[in-house]
């Protein structure tokens, strides 16, 4: 095949033999049409304006991406819900190294036998940090309504979108549904020509969470950030201000692309529009995912006090599917913890090419407070576990003796009336036994002594009995032999 005639997607199957982990990335460039991409491009002119200018795209126009960038000092490319054809054209125009777009489409682990592992496992996260690339991966609280709609649903969940995310559905505490998505934002910078190209890829809003059904039929469910979203941090406008036009605007939260247009309008700390640096593009899009992190640690606290309420009334609360939930809480926030020090091992790799480090020492605190927050709550499940355990095979011993003792109760009756009826059966065989009939008292003076010995047997303790026997029989055995050793010495 000529070299001319290669495509992206080729090249990317080449490299899965040096790196299995972009098998995801080959599958996915391989799906049909999808769902169009919103692009939306910000230019950084030379003629010295700070605030860019904001441009919609159209993916025809993305082939000159890279032509004419005489004029502006760089731009930024942000692209929600990216489709393959257009990985492949972005791939193919900047020369994309496809580690880039494969941990930004692969993000779920399936089981090493059926797939290999997404590069944000497989790789080492010195290895994921020189890369300079930035891939945030972060979970998104889910309302879905009611929990009555979902009590035949099943635990697994995806989003209606190009590359779908994993939805997990939540314990429902208090009649809402809540769920758990996976989301990704990914952020490379590039150098083309005299010019640079900042890269940001996100997801689209999830107002779509599907279902998969058994012959291929799906089932989808509306859905809707908890509260609004995460809290904004952004200077907020003053009350003087409050009336004008300009404090009005705010961003749709529920769109990470509208949230971060709104905040690519200040340029952020680090940020120098001849060489911007990674981080310094990096430090929006991150300020977000630690925010969408402590909406999850304060999920993770509401959680852990339900079960601790369970554990409190073990009778009518706790249930073996507590076991479950716990165990996936726990294998969870390993996973959470694993994406949040990623991000930490990385800022502190670039961290020594940055002129100002007051902005990113306070966010590494910040990180440092989510982690730590995670590695408690970690800890609390490892206590927890155990204890709901222990607490779940109580509840199963009392149910064993309730059964048990309703077995002894339907054991006496069956001592009870098995003698009478045997004693009736045997009387039966003649009619002058028939009650009325001048024999009739024979029964009674037959039944209750037989009655009276059966109980009496019943409660012989015949353990104890044989025990006694095997007691005396050694004792007569001493006897004896002490007795032939006294003759002997007499």
């Amino acid at each position: 095949m000529n070299d001319r005639n290669r495509s992206y997607r080729d090249f990317v199957k080449s490299r899965c033999q040096i790196n299995p982990c972009l098998a995801g990335l080959a599958d996915y460039l391989g799906c049909g049409l999808k769902a169009a991409s919103t692009t939306v491009i910000l230019d950084y002119p030379r003629s010295g304006q700070s605030v860019p200018h904001f441009l919609t795209a159209a993916e025809t126009d993305l082939s000159k991406l890279i032509d004419d960038t005489s004029t502006i000092y760089g731009r930024v490319l942000l692209v929600e819900n990216i489709q393959p054809h257009l990985i492949s054209l972005l791939g193919e125009i900047l020369d994309v190294d496809p580690i880039f777009f494969a941990s930004h489409v692969t993000t779920d682990f399936k089981d090493i036998e059926k797939a290999p592992a997404p590069p944000s496992l497989a790789l080492f996260p010195s290895q994921i940090a020189e890369r300079g690339y930035l891939h945030l991966h972060y979970q998104q609280v889910l309302d879905l309504g009611s929990a009555d709609v979902f009590e035949f649903s099943s635990y697994s969940l995806k989003t209606d979108s190009n590359i779908p995310r994993n939805v997990r559905r939540l314990p429902h505490p208090s009649g809402r549904q809540l769920a758990l998505a996976r989301a990704c934002c990914s952020v490379l910078v590039k150098k083309v020509n005299s010019s640079w190209i900042c890269l940001v890829l996100v997801d689209p809003p999830s107002e779509m969470v599907v279902e998969t059904l058994g012959a291929g039929g799906r089932k989808s469910y509306p859905s809707m950030l908890l509260h609004g979203g995460f809290e904004g941090f952004v200077q907020s406008t003053s009350f003087a201000s409050f009336g004008s036009v300009a404090s009005n605007h705010s961003p749709d939260k529920k769109s990470i692309l509208s949230s971060l247009l709104h905040c690519f309008r200040n340029q952020p700390p680090g940020f120098t529009i001849a060489e911007p640096s990674i981080l310094s593009f990096g430090y929006y899009p991150m300020r977000i995912a630690l925010a969408e992190w402590m909406l999850y640690t304060h999920l993770m606290s509401r959680y852990f006090k339900y079960y601790e309420y369970a554990l409190h009334d073990i009778e009518n609360r706790l249930h073996d599917s507590d076991i479950i939930d716990l165990q996936r809480w726990r294998r969870r926030s390993m996973q959470s913890q694993h994406k949040v020090i990623l991000l930490s091992e990385f800022i502190n790799y670039w961290l020594q090419h940055e002129a100002d480090k007051q902005p990113w020492n306070l966010v590494l605190r910040d990180i440092k407070h989510v982690l730590s927050q995670l590695e408690h709550y970690n800890r609390s499940i490892e206590h927890m576990l155990p204890v709901a355990t222990s607490m779940v095979t109580l509840l199963d011993s009392r149910r064993s003796m309730r059964e048990a003792a309703n077995v002894s109760r339907l054991t006496f009756i069956a001592l009870v009336f098995v003698p009478l009826s045997w004693v009736a059966s045997l009387f039966s065989m003649s009619d002058t036994y028939s009650p009325g009939q001048k024999n009739f008292w024979m029964y009674f003076a037959t039944a209750l002594p037989v009655l009276f010995l059966v109980l009496l047997l019943s409660a012989v303790r015949w353990d104890q009995v044989a025990r006694n026997l095997k007691r005396v029989e050694a004792v007569s055995k001493w006897q004896l032999g002490r007795s032939k050793t006294e003759a002997t010495l007499a």
